[in-house]
């Protein structure tokens, strides 16, 4: 069967980076014995830059091809810029699948996985299904546009009323993609909530991001002497609660507390964040360390060295489950969290971490102090993640559902063979 995904965010095969969702996805597909062709982008959305090093059409390692699509360049997450970037993107994606088909480089896909973001990709395919009698399935990775509803000045109960009406058209766009969708997948059951309640009646599946697992790291028992250290991966954006974070460390050192914080990634907050640092007295500058944007094999040293990892987002950003949950957990560490509803609930459910109040840093550092308190839920809740990552995150045990719901998607009521 041929599987078309779409998706312009994640790492590629060649970057010298680690597989996320959607190589996972191909891969699986691959393995199970599909023909898969991947479209992605020429910009690099985490890193801000062209893909420069990858040809435009290649074959991965993996068994799937990579078509990288022209898409203009954004600065910013939050951006004009990255909306019109988008637009771009899904017209020069539908352009260049049509001349694919047309010129015989491709051939017509059994079904079409488009990822939401970016809004207005699923518009694009259903024109295809319409044309090729294709299936179209949507997989949901982040609210959007509710999670720019956080953008609209003002008390709550006026983002509840005016965030809909300013963010109508993308709103519309959302709709549409859950409402005419053959199927839907989500990476939290969020969002599956939210495709019903944006009219979708499809079959819908929850798969995870998920993580590919190496041997649990053999960790020895935590003891407050040789201090607390707290991990943080992944971008310094909006969406993050990261002057909480550093505030509460620093304050904590100051108080002689044995406490340090690595973070591994980048993004607009970064430069005022390490502002904070400089400005800091020596004694707490040293225990505020950055990494940048780290390889696979550096996170995972860093993690190993860890002691707990940080999920410092904002409620209203409307995240699930962000990807590095599963990074923590996959390393044994337990979790100080932020965010509400599905992530606290899983770490509650498996006793893995512990939830504070966003924005406040009585609440974040007494959350630290209840580790540094009860040394032993150190590595108790370290072992309890590394199970919830080996029962929900494993991606050798929920990708191949992930692909038997395609699989099954597609083989519904398919076109005939004169059709293909």
């Amino acid at each position: 069967m041929r599987f078309w995904i779409v998706n312009p965010f994640d790492n590629l095969p060649g970057e010298g980076r680690r597989p996320l969702r959607y190589w996972a996805l191909c891969r699986a597909l691959a393995v199970a014995g599909h023909q898969v062709t991947w479209w992605s982008s020429d910009f690099h959305h985490a890193e801000k830059r062209r893909r420069g090093q990858l040809p435009p059409v290649y074959m991965a390692d993996d068994g799937f091809q990579v078509r990288l699509v022209p898409t203009p360049v954004y600065r910013r997450n939050i951006s004009l810029a990255r909306w019109r970037s988008h637009a771009a993107f899904v017209r020069n994606w539908e352009r260049d699948a049509r001349a694919a088909v047309a010129t015989g480089e491709l051939s017509q896909p059994g079904l079409i996985l488009t990822s939401q973001p970016p809004l207005g990709t699923a518009d694009a395919a259903f024109r295809l299904r319409r044309d090729w009698n294709c299936k179209v399935v949507v997989d949901i990775q982040d609210a959007w546009p509710e999670t720019f509803y956080r953008l609209v000045p003002g008390p709550e109960w006026l983002r509840r009323r005016f965030a809909p009406l300013l963010f109508h058209p993308a709103l519309c766009q959302a709709r549409r993609a859950c409402h005419g969708a053959d199927g839907v997948a989500a990476v939290g059951q969020t969002y599956l909530d939210l495709a019903a309640a944006h009219g979708c009646r499809a079959p819908r599946h929850l798969c995870h991001h998920g993580i590919d697992l190496a041997p649990a790291i053999q960790r020895p028992e935590f003891r407050r002497e040789n201090g607390l250290r707290l991990a943080y991966i992944g971008f310094m954006g909006a969406s993050y609660d990261l002057e909480t974070v550093l505030g509460g460390v620093a304050g904590l050192v100051r108080e002689g507390k044995p406490v340090s914080l690595d973070l591994a990634g980048c993004g607009p907050k970064e430069v005022a964040l390490r502002r904070f640092i400089a400005g800091q007295p020596c004694g707490v500058r040293e225990r505020l360390r950055f990494h940048g944007y780290l390889g696979a094999d550096e996170l995972r040293r860093l993690l190993g060295e860890s002691d707990l990892g940080l999920i410092p987002m904002k409620p209203e950003s409307w995240v699930a489950i962000p990807n590095k949950a599963g990074d923590y957990a996959e390393a044994g560490l337990a979790m100080i969290n932020g965010l509400t509803g599905e992530t606290a609930a899983l770490l509650a459910q498996w006793q893995a971490g512990t939830s504070y109040r966003v924005g406040d840093p009585a609440s974040f550092s007494a959350a630290i102090m209840g580790y540094l308190d009860n040394p032993s839920r150190v590595r108790q809740e370290g072992a309890n993640a590394r199970r919830l990552a080996e029962e929900r995150f494993d991606r050798q045990r929920i990708y191949p559902a992930f692909v038997r719901f395609l699989e099954e998607t597609a083989a519904a009521n398919l076109p005939t063979a004169g059709h293909r």
